[in-house]
């Protein structure tokens, strides 16, 4: 089109554009000038510009003003062609009450404006299989996001590991580029459900133990680690392959079961949960590979069968008076569990220094200058078994993240209270961190459901 050097606003042939004045638009590449309230209010073929000439527009007259010339050009060429033209979302659309509301399944992230356009047409239809198949994404539930066509197809393919549907929560959610921790509650959604989504195996899980070094010439110890695994892989849905999802020590782990423990001293019966009775078990067999000079291992081998039977019965749920509790009745006194109690604990303590004592200066004094107890913790009492075990494994937790961020890991998932006591030691080391339901939220925000 051809525009004069001094332009006429339109509706007023005696006024022209006041070069002085700031809304004026300088075309230097044209050496023309306009006014802003020109170029909205009279017909501009921006198609036709180059790519300085839009720059200079957009600097001028902001991106909105911009997209409304885009969209004015984009209806001027609609009403010449019969070709449809992909819809921004952020353009309302008028249907009559008989029209049926468009499916709007896939949006593709705009490269100059803010936002997402919706896709509705695709070369690529032909593309992944079952419900990941492109032309299938254009028209099901749910609405997915991608930042680029390629992205798209990735998805397709199965070989993205950053975005996915979230069922339990009917979310679409997108990881950042580097290491999040992520706090959950272990009950409602939880980082299996975000792995799962994301198609990631880049991830670590408090679920996940290290295997204690004795463990490589004790087959009861291994098989009971094992069997551990398997539960906390039903929730992964995979196995452990090369990558590690090891979230902590072992030693730690089970210092914190053991101080759930107790013995009834009325009928002389173990208890505690589930979990710590099966770490009881874990500690028995552990026994047998401790150093012989220790406490442990002695005490052990002083009632060997009593104790293996114990874990055997243990194990397999058959009757809540084990060995030991019989023993324990026969002697009426609860020393014997009390006893092989003290000596596994301090046991575990002592393997705990050693792995403190290993690990870098500078997070010694990190952790120990930053973390606290969480706004409801456990108790309120620092030194109590419990929250000596707690912080024990809070410091193992710590490491274990690091080494996730420096391995390239995108997601480590821990108890919220655990998230809690470090989130002042993790801000201050750059690593990204919130409660679960929180990110969940979020992702919902960001792309909502249409």
């Amino acid at each position: 089109m051809h525009i004069n050097h001094q332009a006429k606003i339109p509706n007023d042939s005696t006024k022209t554009a006041d070069t002085n004045s700031p809304e004026t638009v300088e075309m230097q590449s044209r050496g023309l000038q306009l006014s802003a309230d020109a170029i909205v209010q009279r017909p501009m073929n921006v198609n036709s510009m180059n790519s300085n000439q839009l720059l200079q527009l957009q600097r001028t007259i902001g991106n909105r003003a911009v997209g409304e010339l885009f969209k004015q050009n984009a209806s001027r060429s609609a009403e010449k062609s019969e070709t449809p033209k992909e819809t921004p979302i952020q353009q309302p659309i008028n249907q009559s009450a008989s029209t049926p509301s468009i499916q709007r399944k896939v949006y593709i992230k705009n490269r100059v404006f803010s936002g997402f356009r919706n896709k509705t047409k695709t070369s690529h239809g032909s593309v992944g299989e079952g419900e990941r198949n492109v032309s299938n994404m254009l028209n099901d539930f749910p609405s997915r996001y991608f930042n680029s066509k390629d992205e798209m197809k990735q998805y397709a393919g199965k070989s993205t590991e950053k975005v996915g549907y979230v069922r339990k929560k009917g979310t679409w959610v997108r990881l950042p580029n580097k290491l999040l921790v992520l706090g959950e509650e272990h009950a409602a959604v939880n980082l299996s459900d975000i792995t799962a989504a994301v198609g990631t195996d880049k991830y670590m899980h408090e679920g996940f133990t290290e295997y204690p070094a004795e463990a490589a010439s004790n087959p009861e110890l291994t098989n009971d680690m094992r069997a551990r695994d398997e539960v906390i892989n039903q929730k992964f849905k995979g196995a452990e392959g090369e990558r590690s999802h090891r979230a902590e020590s072992f030693f730690p782990k089970i210092l914190r079961a053991l101080s759930g423990l107790s013995v009834d001293e009325k009928n002389y019966q173990i208890q505690g949960s589930t979990v710590e009775l099966n770490y009881l078990v874990m500690g028995i067999h552990f026994a047998s590979s401790a150093d012989e000079e220790s406490n442990l291992f002695q005490t052990y081998m002083l009632h060997k069968e009593m104790w293996d039977q114990t874990a055997a019965a243990i194990s397999s749920q058959e009757s809540s008076d084990v060995a030991v509790t019989t023993e324990m009745r026969k002697e009426g006194s609860s020393a014997l569990f009390k006893t092989f109690y003290r000596d596994l604990t301090a046991y575990a303590e002592d393997k705990i220094q050693q792995e403190q004592e290993s690990a870098p200066e500078k997070d010694k004094a990190s952790f120990e200058d930053k973390w606290h107890l969480a706004s409801k913790d456990y108790s309120e009492d620092k030194e109590s078994p419990m929250m000596k075990a707690e912080k024990a494994r809070d410091f193992s937790m710590f490491q274990h993240i690091k080494k996730a961020k420096n391995e390239g890991y995108l997601l480590y998932g821990l108890g919220e209270l655990h998230r809690q006591r470090l989130k002042e030691l993790l801000d201050k080391e750059g690593i990204a961190n919130k409660n679960i339901d929180t990110f969940i939220s979020e992702q919902e925000t960001n792309h909502p459901q249409r």
